[in-house]
């Protein structure tokens, strides 16, 4: 948890720039929201980076993973890791988080989106009324469970006043640990048993 409050912070949540931005343009974009927020009033951004490659059912590298090298380029402050969790991925490799599979269960508004998410993979059209038999039969035959170790989390003091409630910088994840261990050929993930 970035130390200060959130009305005073604010998470960078999505970081993408096109491969043909010239160098250095992930720090120069930084320096320029840095700005931005500070004429805003804000003291403190934090963000996460995602280290845990993911493939295709075929084996096929879709994310790489990232460590946060243009955080680390701009001098942001490791703060560690976030939990551990179980995520699931479907087949080309995305991520279908918790909270869509919460939406299809309690049947809350983008509902119908999320179901048919899993209707693009194959899924029968849901039943109504149906939706936790529903979950129960296609989540275990569309998706794969991923134990995932954390996402990395930096965190800016983007005004003075706030640079004394961050703690010293933990050191720098380095390309060699990006994986944890095995390199992304031997990448597996836990099937659940088919019914």
């Amino acid at each position: 948890m970035f130390p200060l409050s959130p009305l005073d912070s604010v998470e960078l949540g999505r970081f993408v720039l096109l491969d043909s931005v010239p160098a250095n343009g992930e720090s120069w974009f930084l320096a320029r929201t840095f700005e931005c927020l500070r004429r805003k009033g804000l003291s403190g951004v934090v963000s996460f980076s995602d280290p845990v490659p993911r493939t295709k059912t075929d084996g096929t590298i879709v994310h790489r993973g990232h460590i946060g090298i243009c955080y680390q380029a701009t001098s942001a402050t490791f703060l560690g890791r976030t939990e551990p969790r179980t995520i699931r991925l479907l087949p080309d490799g995305t991520l279908l988080n918790d909270r869509t599979i919460q939406k299809i269960r309690s049947g809350e508004q983008g509902w119908r989106y999320a179901a048919a998410l899993l209707e693009t993979f194959g899924a029968e059209p849901m039943p109504s009324g149906d939706r936790e038999d529903w979950l129960k039969t296609w989540l275990p035959n569309l998706t794969r469970r991923l134990k995932h170790s954390g996402n990395y989390k930096y965190g800016w003091a983007i005004a003075k006043s706030a640079r004394r409630f961050l703690p010293d910088s933990l050191p720098y994840p380095k390309h060699g640990g990006l994986l944890d261990g095995p390199p992304v050929s031997a990448i597996r993930t836990d099937l659940e048993s088919k019914p």
